[in-house]
């Protein structure tokens, strides 16, 4: 864990969003601190449409493929970078 650490250093205090649609009971969002890394939890998609109520996401963290199956149709007609 040490080792994961040391490399995560770089990347602490990026925020990670963290759609929990499943109510997570595995305890996701203590893993993320534990990297040194600060969670954003919603658990509806709409919570993150405004963006004025939403920090500035650096990764995005799903727990069902179900949550972003329709940008895969979005996708396929924009290319994203």
């Amino acid at each position: 864990m040490e080792a994961t650490l040391t490399k995560m250093a770089a990347f602490a205090k990026r925020t990670i969003l963290f759609v929990d649609t499943l109510f997570d009971t595995t305890a996701v969002v203590d893993r993320i601190k534990d990297l040194g890394l600060r969670p954003h939890v919603v658990h509806e998609v709409n919570e993150v449409a405004d963006k004025d109520k939403c920090p500035h996401i650096d990764t995005i963290v799903v727990d069902s493929l179900t949550v972003v199956s329709p940008f895969f149709s979005f996708s396929s007609r924009h290319h994203f970078r």
